[in-house]
């Protein structure tokens, strides 16, 4: 039963509240102080970028590090260096020193990642893996949301904002440590290359990829857009809750929609948006609260854009290689998240504030453009063969692979019998 799973549980989903609320508050926050403290926009850029760079790092390097010094511990751990990389922010006001502090928070929040959806599919059962994984989600971008209303708690120009991030992300060992953590069974899976990923899924892959340059450039700098805008430190707190809680509200929707007709519609009714959102951004003058919806609506439909993309390839692939398409999926998506806080970064230097939307019109056209052309290409697959989406975080997760594995295993059997 789910409600006996949930008793058992919660505790490490109280971990995860903690984590995310720390992790959002940080990510706003460094961005914001970093522009008061006088760094370019290109520098700022750059020092976001090391988030991105040190999840990548941490997909790479953790899974064998977890292996070796168990969960529990390697958990507390990498939750002991993320709250000391933030308060490092504090002593030494540096881009390499922040940018160091960036990567090793981007590293052991990935990690951390790694560990409790480990956990949670070695606990979860085929009935309830994807009620858990969903609630597991909600969890995620629920406190990455809140955590950018912490944003107004106190002023950012001083140490308190560091302080309680650091403290959220120290809290977070409490209920893991009081918890019973096991090592999940691991199994050999048929190894899937970019190659043979791409030959799959263009449309799908393209989408993961490029899509990464624009959630991963709003998450850098995207309150340096705000602070351009001319938003008080109150309006850009709630100018990133709305972007990232529209973000996560609309992905039900848009999941519900792309799995009964063609996924690359949807996407590309997602590019479109976004594109047409922006012209009318760049073009007329809105009262705050007005921009403010705008803007959140951008995020409604920019930020799923990965979800769609990872159900877009998995449609395409065999049960046997959608686990195994997860290592790939991680080096495509960090390889553009490395470069998207830098590069958006770039267009607000040349172009202010409108340099924002002028990229995000970029980036979504250029997906449109891809899947508009993989349309004519590739045959869209029959309703009955899609696995079915999952909300996923803007990281890739080797356990949202089994789930939508599993799911779609199930479905294939019920169509059998």
């Amino acid at each position: 039963m789910l409600t006996n799973v949930m008793r058992s549980i919660w505790p490490l989903f109280l971990g995860v509240l903690f984590i995310s609320l720390g992790n959002g508050l940080q990510g706003t926050l460094s961005s914001w102080r970093a522009d008061y403290e006088g760094f370019s926009v290109i520098t700022t850029g750059l020092v976001m970028s090391g988030y991105f760079l040190g999840a990548f790092a941490s997909s790479l390097i953790s899974p064998s590090q977890i292996n070796k010094t168990g969960q529990i511990r390697t958990y507390a751990a990498y939750a002991s260096i993320a709250s000391t990389a933030i308060l490092i922010q504090l002593l030494f006001i540096e881009p390499p020193v922040w940018f160091v502090s960036r990567f090793l928070s981007g590293f052991c929040v990935a990690g951390i990642m790694i560990i409790v959806e480990g956990w949670l599919n070695s606990i979860s059962s085929n009935e309830n893996r994807g009620q858990i994984f969903s609630i597991h989600m909600m969890v995620v971008w629920g406190g990455l949301a809140m955590g950018q209303g912490l944003f107004v708690v106190d002023d950012p120009k001083g140490v308190s904002l560091f302080l309680l991030a650091s403290i959220l992300l120290s809290i977070s060992l409490i209920p893991i440590l009081l918890t019973e953590i096991k090592a999940p069974e691991s199994e050999l899976q048929e190894y899937l290359g970019f190659k043979a990923l791409w030959k799959a899924s263009p449309s799908g892959v393209a989408t993961i990829g490029i899509s990464g340059l624009a959630s991963a450039g709003f998450f850098g700098v995207g309150t340096i857009y705000a602070i351009k805008s001319g938003l008080s430190v109150s309006e850009t707190a709630l100018f990133m809750t709305l972007f990232i809680g529209f973000g996560a509200l609309s992905q039900w929707p848009l999941g519900w929609l792309s799995d009964r007709i063609d996924r690359r519609k949807v996407i590309l009714l997602c590019c479109s948006i976004v594109i047409g959102l922006c012209i009318i951004l760049a073009l007329f003058d809105f009262s705050k609260t007005t921009f403010l919806i705008l803007n959140g609506l951008i995020g409604a439909t920019t930020l799923p854009l990965y979800s769609l993309g990872v159900a877009q390839t998995n449609d395409r692939l065999k049960l046997s290689q959608m686990v195994s398409a997860s290592g790939t999926i991680i080096f495509v998506y960090s390889v553009f998240a490395a470069l998207g806080p830098f590069t958006m970064s770039y267009f607000l230097e040349l172009f202010d504030s409108n340099g924002f939307l002028l990229y995000l019109s970029i980036v979504h056209l250029v997906i449109a453009l891809t899947v508009f052309v993989m349309m004519f290409i590739t045959e869209d697959v029959v309703e009955s063969d899609q696995a079915d989406f999952q909300v996923m975080a803007q990281t890739p997760s080797l356990v949202a692979m089994e789930v939508i594995a599993e799911e779609a295993l199930e479905s294939q059997i019920d169509l059998e019998t």
